[in-house]
């Protein structure tokens, strides 16, 4: 599962607030997941050695809740009529697009805005009325994501599509399912070791599936290596959030930590952290991408 944050950016992903995608579950474990409130480290079995054991590493941060409503939202408005980001299934001159029920909130609804724009995957764009009140400038299925705190300087995403294609994005794509669904966003697919996304986006990933997907960092706590993180990207480009009790001088009242990717042929981990494997079952072209954790 994805949690992603407005802050800062969408990452997923401030939860990408905070990174998890439109949430898409599939059977791959891994060795954190950002969807989950676990913490410590649980042994797998390597797909490679049945009788190895890798650690796998749970996330930290959690999903959001929340349903669509139907009435005027009198924190951060809207317009009485739910809709599906997916579908686009507002009236004449409406958008559907996520955003706060709340102000000062993560995307955790949806409804239909009027579209204002015309701005498209990789556009630049702004916010209007708080990062996640949905009221943007991009075009009818696009949100404006990574904006800076006054709103501005974003860059239009493509919401997915009800099949999980992304027919207007460029490059190798994947659906965020994030925030319980209310953000189903296009992402490029990347490497974490190379940090291959465009812009100041990051290359984010989580175990339950691949692939690595770029979004904007959300770094609330400074997203660097050992500050606290809450979701998939409030960490820095390169760092991954993971639960805890994993990661060494992790403050005991946080829920996680910023660490960072590694090559397991080549560890660049320091202290009492090793690279470990991120996914327990690598998918082809993900066995030399782990973590540096303290191992189980």
């Amino acid at each position: 599962m994805y949690r992603m944050n407005y802050w800062g950016a969408l990452a997923l992903i401030g939860s990408l607030a905070g990174c998890t995608a439109d949430k898409g579950e599939t059977d791959t474990e891994g060795t954190a997941n950002p969807d989950t409130s676990t913490t410590g480290t649980t042994a797998g079995t390597d797909a490679t050695d049945p009788t190895a054991t890798t650690t796998v590493v749970p996330t930290t941060g959690a999903p959001t809740t929340g349903a669509p409503t139907t009435g005027e939202d009198p924190t951060t408005g809207g317009v009485d009529v739910e809709c599906m980001a997916r579908l686009q299934d507002c009236p004449e001159g409406l958008k559907c697009t996520a955003y706060a029920k709340k102000a000062d909130d993560t995307w955790d609804a949806n409804k239909c805005v009027p579209v204002t724009g015309d701005g498209v995957y990789g556009d630049p764009c702004t916010v209007e009325g708080g990062l996640a009140s949905g009221i943007d400038d991009c075009a009818k299925g696009y949100i404006c994501q990574s904006p800076d705190e006054e709103g501005k300087n974003g860059v239009c995403l493509e919401f997915c599509q009800p099949d999980d294609s992304c027919p207007n994005t460029i490059g190798e794509t994947f659906c965020i399912p994030a925030n319980d669904g209310f953000l189903p966003i296009c992402s490029r697919v990347c490497d974490p070791l190379v940090q291959d996304c465009p812009g100041t986006q990051g290359c984010y990933g989580d175990p339950s599936g691949p692939p690595f997907f770029c979004y904007g960092p959300d770094p609330k706590d400074g997203g660097q290596d050992g500050t606290k993180c809450e979701f998939t990207n409030a960490c820095l480009a390169g760092l991954y959030c993971a639960a805890s009790a994993t990661v060494e001088g992790c403050p005991a009242d946080s829920l996680g930590c910023c660490t960072p990717f590694c090559p397991l042929d080549g560890d660049v981990c320091t202290g009492g952290e090793q690279c470990v494997v991120f996914y327990t079952y690598p998918p082809p072209g993900t066995e030399n991408i782990g973590v540096c954790v303290i191992p189980a």
